[in-house]
């Protein structure tokens, strides 16, 4: 078995690079604010009303991009090299007993995320007295840890985990689990086991932890158009709806000793082995396919789950200035039906493996921990459909435009479900553009991230327009900072890029 559930994401993701907030935006990710400010089809997922409104007849009425991807990495405990090899080069890290050891005890209670948003294809139109229409072809991929205690033992240190008391080495004999074992015992053992009395449900081991993933492809059409206009007032009121093909999704949550949520979906193309049917309760990973190409894993993968979403927004003008936006993006629901597994809330008696050896938690061995198969620690059964609440949020933005060449606003950002991958705390944006002549922008900003209890980052990009506007391009990070040092509160690696923006 080559990799474990979304390894086998991961491992094709660099091959051709989201931000929550910003999705693949790569002009909003340089200023972490969007909702008052993107327009054409980057609008889509932020703030539909925009599609509707045009401050002169010399905005351009075609829009087309293609390809524009924003990738975001956090981790409240690894630095900046340590996380991007975490990410795309796991396979260079590996860790010796004590810094496995080392590094249960710095996952504990800290949180790792990762996103990734790429378009693949975008295009809108305006019609005057109509108002906007745009059309977008995105993938999204999400992730999002936080481990206990005992949890990121048993994942790091496997058998080995303080969690169970006796150890069965590679001679049949059975020993004591104790501290100061050499490392020569520790490489000779197959297994770790606890009592049946002793026990605890994984419910009761997971308390308190969250381990989320999703990664879907959206087909998205939006439409704006505005409703009043006056001199000193103008309203814009737009909707959109995404139609979702699941790809993949792993969500296992635990709260008061009780599994909360306990799924796990993938699409057959990455030859996770679920069994002939969804009653098989044992069923096997058993990893990456070598006769099928990264290309077809990434753009052609068979879904196993799909969905609707809708966005609704509204967009006021005061005094030609002033911008005022509200947005409901995301609410819906994806059902999976393809490879649909639920988690049993049975006991944790024994695990085999010594736990990863890469700070990276979704690429694993049978030799790391065996989690499905035979004699594997975790039961799984099998279900018909799994029905998902999406990481809907609610946006409220303002800002303030001065002759077009400066403009500055504020977002806030509240999720609105409990959706796997949702943010958990609101996210507060301030942040601008400023437009250093016709054909060169900056922007910049702050902001306190949903995900990282308080952690300020430092958004900045730049972006080039060619003359006449037909022509843009650019580049952006989430957090100028990191790339620097370690700022406190962790380490937000992120980059958004765009090359093939055409505007007429």
């Amino acid at each position: 078995m080559k990799s474990f559930l979304l390894s086998a994401c991961l491992l094709m993701i660099p091959t051709w690079l989201q931000a929550q907030a910003e999705r693949s935006v790569f002009t909003a990710v340089g200023r972490g604010v969007a909702t008052t400010f993107t327009t054409d089809y980057q609008t889509i997922g932020i703030n539909p009303a925009n599609l509707g409104f045009r401050k002169s007849f010399r905005d351009p009425k075609f829009t087309l991009g293609v390809m524009e991807a924003n990738v975001s990495m956090f981790s409240g405990t690894l630095n900046r090299r340590e996380l991007v090899k975490t990410v795309f080069a796991p396979q260079n890290i590996n860790l010796s007993q004590e810094e496995k050891a080392e590094a249960a005890r710095r996952f504990t209670d800290t949180p790792f995320g990762f996103n990734f948003d790429a378009m693949l294809i975008g295009a809108s139109i305006y019609v005057k007295k109509i108002g906007g229409f745009a059309f977008s072809i995105n993938d999204r991929v999400q992730f999002f840890s936080r481990l206990n205690r005992t949890t990121s033992e048993i994942v790091f240190l496997g058998s080995n985990a303080s969690y169970f008391p006796f150890l069965l080495l590679s001679n049949g004999r059975i020993i004591p689990n104790a501290p100061n074992l050499s490392p020569d015992v520790r490489e000779r053992v197959v297994a770790g086991f606890i009592n049946e009395q002793n026990a605890q449900t994984y419910g009761q081991v997971l308390d308190g932890s969250r381990f989320s993933s999703n990664w879907y492809r959206e087909f998205n059409f939006a439409y704006g158009t505005k409703l009043i206009d006056e001199y000193n007032f103008a309203l814009h009121i737009g909707g959109g709806v995404r139609l979702l093909c699941g790809l993949a999704l792993i969500n296992l949550v635990a709260q008061d000793g009780q599994l909360i949520r306990n799924n796990i979906s993938m699409s057959p193309t990455f030859n996770l082995n679920f069994g002939a049917s969804v009653q098989n309760s044992n069923p096997s990973f058993v990893g990456l396919q070598d006769n099928v190409s990264d290309f077809r894993r990434v753009f052609a993968a068979t879904p196993v789950g799909t969905g609707t979403a809708f966005d609704i927004g509204i967009n006021m003008t005061i005094k030609r200035n002033f911008y005022l936006g509200i947005a409901a993006t995301n609410i819906g629901s994806i059902n999976w039906t393809g490879n649909a597994y639920n988690l049993a809330d049975s006991k944790l008696r024994e695990i085999q493996g010594s736990g990863i050896n890469t700070y990276n938690l979704l690429v694993t061995s049978q030799n790391n921990l065996q989690l499905a198969g035979e004699r594997a620690a975790l039961e799984w059964r099998g279900t018909n459909n799994i029905r998902q609440q999406l990481p809907g949020v609610l946006r409220i933005g303002a800002s303030y435009e001065y002759f077009r060449t400066f403009h500055a606003g504020i977002d806030v950002i509240i999720p609105l479900t409990e959706a796997a991958t949702n943010i958990e705390h609101p996210i507060i944006a301030f942040g601008g553009d400023y437009r250093l002549n016709r054909w060169l922008k900056i922007s910049t900003g702050f902001n306190l991230d949903g995900y990282q209890e308080g952690k300020v980052n430092f958004p900045a990009g730049i972006a080039y327009t060619a003359s006449r506007r037909f022509f843009e391009m650019g580049v952006s990070t989430r957090d100028l900072v990191t790339f620097f040092a370690k700022p406190p509160g962790g380490s937000n690696v992120s980059f958004s890029v765009g090359f093939a923006r055409f505007k007429w």
